[in-house]
Parts: structure tokens; sequence; C-alpha cells
């Protein structure tokens, strides 16, 4: 069996066999990769096939820790459908590649990164091929102040080649005089990870955008690029007994295999999370990672899964009797963008919304609320009578959920929405809307996922599974009557100047 390093797109992707292994390295040298002809820059990775080709690629699945990658999504054509044109958009997405969180950094990494350089007999992990490198292994983290919660370089290279993305997807909203003139606008939350992403991602466009700063202070309610900072009734420790118990399941057997190997280090659930952690953080610092090939393809899926249990209990939405995901105010956190969303795209004057392409940087938390808000990625979407809880078990992998956080916060995740205008568009009389959206001069919406069209269950009739602009307002509003209650739900009292349920940050 053999390893050798290749290049994909965009994303970093390393590839595994599903069993602990012997192999032989060799590296091979490749030019960048092209995304509709913009270079992106990438990552080395190994590529390891099993019996019979298998592969594995680790790197989209590291939940908030993988580089980003392009979802699968459901297999729609990213394309805009035969006779539409995308008029407006506009998009949220997470900051790009940082050294390390500080919850994940305080943890999990720190804890094991300080036990191995004060271990006395590293020569032992020698004696097995997939621990070796412990061997001689220092930390990527050289100086915490300036390094946690910062952006890597890697990162501002992927910036700019998302720059480049939404400049050759989106060309004809961004030929215009204000863009030339850099009077065209970019978001930023105020945390020096999101400004250092924007201003990178400026950097790709080339046009001398402006940068406005949004502040992440707790006290702006709704007005704001991070909800779930400004709502005191948020909780981002739900989830962790969750998938606090189903890390106690998976990591037993590895700290078993990895004790045997060296029993004097002592290994532990601390260990071995934040050694899984590190095949994400050393990729997007050192652009690989030894980490990644210390463990099987199960093993690394069990990960995945204990950060979707975290996710889903924390940033997911938990809606009892109606739809369903995990936590009940993420809805209402989600649904200022988007209801600013419906504004941007439903306006047919310049006057509060002057640009026709929209672009925000936040933290990893908002793209999953704007998602639960829009009712995507939902476990029971389909089963509204399903006991949420029930699907996702912690004392074993639900490998059928649609709530995967590797595909919805990867690095730079994003979530957009575009106004399509079609002509000759027909509606599929199966689906919800009626006539008069045919009428409404042939305009749809359709949501994207890091690239990929996410179909919204309640509308899905027109060209490429898109839904008529009239009928999505309808359904934003219908969700905004139940979850809108941004002020009432967040507990803030009328002691907050700048209580609010609206996202106003965008008015011209």
């Amino acid at each position: 069996m053999s390893r050798c390093l290749t290049v994909l797109y965009f994303a970093s992707a390393l590839l595994v066999s599903a069993t602990p292994r012997l192999w032989s390295s060799e590296e091979v040298v490749t030019s960048p990769s092209t995304v509709a002809g913009v270079p992106i820059p990438h990552h080395k990775r190994q590529v390891i096939e099993g019996p019979g080709g298998y592969r594995f690629n680790v790197l989209e699945h590291l939940a908030g820790i993988a580089p980003y990658f392009d979802s699968p999504g459901v297999q729609l054509d990213p394309s805009p459908p035969d006779g539409c044109t995308v008029t407006k958009a506009t998009y949220i997405a997470r900051h790009s590649n940082i050294f390390a969180n500080d919850f994940d950094y305080e943890t999990y990494l720190s804890p094991f990164l300080s036990k191995l350089a004060n271990y006395s007999d590293r020569s032992v992990f020698t004696s097995a091929p997939d621990l070796a490198f412990l061997a001689n292994y220092t930390s990527p983290i050289t100086n915490e102040t300036e390094q946690i919660e910062k952006m890597t370089p890697s990162g501002g290279d992927a910036a700019a080649a998302f720059a480049g993305v939404i400049k050759q997807t989106y060309a004809s909203l961004l030929n215009s005089t204000k863009f030339r003139a850099g009077a065209f606008r970019i978001w930023a939350a105020s945390a020096s990870r999101d400004v250092d992403t924007a201003n990178a991602f400026i950097g790709g466009l080339g046009n001398n955008a402006t940068l406005v700063v949004v502040n992440e202070g707790e006290n702006d309610s709704a007005d704001s690029l991070t909800p779930h900072s400004s709502c005191p009734a948020f909780d981002a420790a739900l989830g962790s007994v969750q998938a606090g118990a189903w890390q106690q399941k998976y990591t037993a057997p590895l700290i078993e295999r990895f004790n045997d190997i060296a029993p004097g280090f002592n290994f532990t659930l601390t260990d071995i999370v934040g050694m899984q952690q590190l095949c994400g953080y050393d990729t997007v610092i050192r652009n690989t990672s030894d980490f990644c090939n210390a463990f099987t393809a199960e093993e690394c899926l069990s990960f995945e899964y204990a950060n979707d249990l975290q996710y889903f209990y924390s940033i997911g939405a938990l809606l009892t009797g109606r739809t369903s995901y995990g936590n009940p105010i993420a809805p209402q956190l989600g649904l200022p963008w988007v209801r600013s969303a419906v504004d941007i795209l439903s306006a047919n004057d310049t006057a509060t919304f002057n640009q026709t392409l929209y672009v925000s940087f936040s933290h990893r938390e908002e793209p999953p609320l704007v998602l639960t808000a829009l009712g995507l990625f939902n476990n029971s979407a389909y089963y509204p009578a399903l006991d949420v809880n029930s699907t996702m078990p912690t004392d074993r992998i639900n490998s059928a959920r649609a709530w995967r956080t590797s595909e919805i916060l990867p690095f730079l995740g994003h979530v957009g929405i575009e106004r399509l205008q079609c002509g000759n568009a027909t509606l599929d009389s199966a689906g919800g809307a009626g006539a008069e959206d045919v009428g409404q001069d042939g305009a749809f919406v359709r949501v994207l996922v890091n690239g990929a069209p996410i179909p919204v269950p309640e509308c899905q009739d027109g060209p490429g599974a898109s839904c008529a602009l009239g009928s999505f307002g309808e359904y934003i509003a219908q969700r905004a009557a139940v979850y809108g209650d941004f002020i009432g739900t967040c507990g803030i009292n009328d002691t907050f100047a700048n209580r609010t349920d609206l996202l106003s940050i965008y008015n011209a």
C-alpha cells in the first residue's frame, strides 16, 4: 500500500485507508488548481488508497476545522438553470483558516502538546508507523498571543481565492460603476480573524472595496453579524454532554491501541481529540499533517459525529412539535439575516439596497444558524412527527443524518441566496407555488451552501429546484411569525438601547 502527495481543488483533501497500515511515501509536485480559470491555493495532502481502490477524504470530515471544500449538496448543477441569470445575491461566510480557536487550544491542543513536549521517551513512538512522527514533532503554535484566534497565512490565500471565485461567478453583478469606483461595500464582524479575512477577500476582488466593520457587542441585539454573541440566552456549552458521551465511547479503543504502543505516555480522551483536531489545524498552518494518518476512516467519522452532536445541540434548532434540530433558539438567531436577505432580493429600487451583491464575514456559528432559519439540513424535514433527539443518538452514528457540519461550516463556509431572473419559466404543478408567482417577472430564489444548490423543502418547484420569489417571501414570513421574536427569545430587556428584531446594517 502506498502514499503519495497530490492536489485537489480549493479544498484540501486527505485520503486515507480504512485500517492502520504500513506505507512508503512519495512526493509529487503539482501546479495550483483552478476553478473556472481562477487559481486556487491548496494544501499538500497524503492520498492513500485501501484495498479495491477505496479512498477516504479526511479533510472533508473535520467539521469546523476543515479547510474549505465545496459541498457535495444534492448533486444539482450550481450553474444558473437554463434561461435564468443571477440578478442579485447575498452571502454570509465564516472567516478563513485560523491557527486554533481558544476553546480547542485550551481544552485539547495545549494539554496534549505540552504533555508531548515534556515526554522523555519519545523514541518509543518509532515502533509504530502511525505514530512515528511524534518522536520529533513540534507544536505548530509558537506564540499563543499572536496566533490563537488569528488567521493563518494560508487563510489569507484562501480568502483571496474565494474572492476570485465570487468575481468569476458574479461578473455581471460586479461590472458596475459603483464596483469599479470603490464604493462597493463588504461587511465583517469586528474580530480580527473576520476583518483579516474580509481584507484578504477585498484584495482578491481588486476593486478597492470599502470594509464595513460591524461591532460584536453584547448590546447590539439582532442588528449584528454575530447574533449568538448578542443573545444572552445563547449557550455555546449546549451539546457538550451529548458530544462527550460519544467521545467516551469512540475514543476508548483508540486509547487502548495507542497505550499499547507507548504505555508510559498514558493517552487520554483529551489527547485523542487533540490529535484529531491537529489533523486540521496542522494542515492550515503547515500545509500537511501526519496526524491525519494516525487514524482510520471509521475513527475520523467518529470524530466528525462528535462535532455534529456538539453543534446539533448548540446551534441547531429544537422546534418541538414542528421541524427539529437540537437547540430551541437557533432559528430566532438566524432569521434577522434571512429576513434582510429577502428584503435585498425583493427590492426593485436602489434607495435602500444599492448593491446587487452583498458579502459578509462572521464566525462559525452564523451560517448554521441561518440554515436552521431556512429549515435546511433538518433531520426531520420530511418526518414532522419524528422525535428529533432520536435522530442523533449518542451511542452510535446516524450515518443517514442530514445535519453534517463538515458540509456546513468549514473555514470560509458560506450560505448564499440568489435572485434568479428566468425567461419562460414554469412551475412544477406538484409544488406549492401558485400561478401568480410565474407572473412576478420570472423571479426565483435559490440557496447555495458552500457552492451547492440546496432546495428549500417547502418550495422547490422553480427552475433548478428554485423557489418563486413571492413564495419564498411568504415562506420566510411564516417562519418569522413563529421564530421572529429575537428580543423575547434572547431575554433582552428595555434597558438595551439597540434592542431590535431586525438587521439593518446593509441599508444604504
